[in-house]
């Protein structure tokens, strides 16, 4: 994995020298070296990873991954450690938060790369290697098989070359759509690579909004690819195939299409009623804030730290949502809150009918085990937890709670909507306490489930070998 990231660094000095500026000398030489330990590591003997070994490995990738783009970043800007380890991990995971300022004037080669780090980042650097170098094949199966383990063809390397492709069709053809929209070259291929991975980062300090100001037209294909960055990429699959039946037939799509239509229209509701905007207004920036927030993208209209609570709420539960599995989105996903749903009327039509009468729950109908709706409310338990404890600690600070809980939410879900609580500025305790739940919530906790029962009893998992 170091190779793709070297190789994806070396892009920084490739843009300098196409945009006549001096060479981010920093970005060059991290990538030769990364390059030079990936390749010294692959003659290394190995053996077929387990499974507690594949997601050690994946746990210690995206620190890892993080750190080593935190170095370069740091010398070139020359800010602190902390700075650049924060916006590396905000890019990587494609959260979006960002503790630059400058970006109007910066170097393209690095705003390019903050983006790059989002598009790599939230399809997995990983998945690059499977394909761009074979004897990652095995590393990659493993780890790959944890992070998303769902397949589109019947191996992994296929797979993971389908979902490439995905990736690019959708790249270039919103590139072609923001330009046409009324972006330049170099806004739309940064924020076509950044709402592809539903990331969020910008080219302006002031964000998305200074570019919709400029060309309104912008917000119909970011709103439309924000929300095909939320789906599944089976399901994108069928849709780039013409295969309509097939996604409207998913029981998981229709849970992730009316939850955002319902949280849209308690937008639109709060906007015009409790912060008083105009209709107008509010029938654009709410709407367009809200598929943002549950695609966890992180572009925004409009003012978000201005926001009555009211509206917050409800940006934070669809934050809290999410978009579909097996997608570049976060939160705790439309599929387990399916399962959630279900369960909850299966239960209830057990206690009215008095337990005479066993209903199987399914989904798109595959029978869902007792085991997977353990799982779904037990991550859904977690999630919930992880982000009350980062935001309590966050009002230690002087934060008010509904703010922090915006704040972690946001960070836990890997979407990058601020409400001021993360800034430059910002506490060092603050600043860790973001870092940290970007990392959970890009790993799902999966990790931390696995980990906790190896230690706690080498019975509770039994290690393949």
């Amino acid at each position: 994995m170091e190779v793709v990231v070297g190789l994806l660094m070396l892009l920084v000095p490739l843009i300098d020298t196409l945009t006549g500026k001096q060479l981010t000398q920093p970005f060059f030489y991290t990538a030769l070296l990364l390059i030079g330990i990936g390749y010294l590591l692959q003659k290394l003997p190995g053996k077929p990873l387990t499974l507690f070994e594949g997601v050690v490995v994946t746990a210690i990738a995206w620190p890892l991954i993080t750190l080593e783009s935190s170095i370069p970043l740091m010398l070139s800007l020359h800010i602190s450690f902390v700075d650049a380890w924060f916006e590396s991990i905000s890019g990587f995971t494609g959260t979006g938060f960002t503790v630059l300022t400058g970006l109007d004037t910066m170097k393209p080669s690095i705003v390019t790369w903050r983006s790059l780090m989002q598009w790599s980042g939230e399809l997995g650097v990983v998945v690059f290697a499977m394909v761009l170098f074979p004897y990652f094949y095995q590393l990659g199966a493993s780890a790959y098989g944890v992070e998303r383990p769902l397949k589109i063809e019947a191996t992994f390397y296929r797979t993971a070359w389908r979902l490439i492709r995905i990736y690019l069709v959708l790249t270039i053809g919103g590139i072609i759509a923001y330009v046409y929209t009324g972006m330049n070259f170099y806004e739309a291929f940064n924020h076509v690579l950044t709402t592809v991975a539903t990331g969020g980062m910008s080219t302006y300090d002031g964000g998305y909004p200074v570019i919709f100001n400029r060309a309104p037209l912008t917000y119909i294909p970011v709103m439309v690819l924000m929300f095909l960055g939320g789906m599944n990429f089976v399901l994108l699959d069928k849709l780039l195939q013409g295969d309509l039946k097939r996604v409207w037939r998913s029981e998981e799509f229709k849970t992730y299409f009316y939850t955002m239509l319902i949280l849209i229209g308690l937008t639109i509701i709060t906007y015009k009623y409790v912060d008083g905007y105009d209709l107008w207004f509010s029938l654009v920036a709410g709407p367009f804030n809200l598929v943002s927030a549950m695609t966890t993208t992180g572009f925004n209209i409009g003012t978000i730290a201005g926001l009555s609570e009211a509206t917050k709420l409800v940006l934070i539960a669809s934050m809290f949502f999410g978009g579909m599995v097996f997608s570049t989105a976060g939160g705790i996903k439309s599929f387990r809150l399916l399962v959630i749903i279900k369960k909850m009327k299966y239960s209830s039509m057990k206690s009215i009918i008095g337990g005479r009468v066993e209903k199987a729950l399914k989904i798109d109908g595959s029978p869902i085990s007792e085991q997977e709706v353990s799982q779904a409310l037990l991550f859904t338990i977690l999630h919930a937890f992880m982000i009350f404890i980062g935001a309590a600690f966050m009002t230690v600070y002087g934060y008010s709670f509904v703010n922090t809980l915006f704040e972690a939410t946001s960070a836990a879900g890997c979407v990058g909507l601020s409400v001021g609580v993360v800034s430059p500025t910002a506490p060092l305790g603050v600043k860790a306490t973001i870092m940290t739940l970007m990392l959970l919530g890009r790993i799902e906790y999966a990790h931390v489930f696995l980990l906790v029962g190896y230690f706690s009893g080498r019975g509770v998992i039994k290690v393949i070998r």
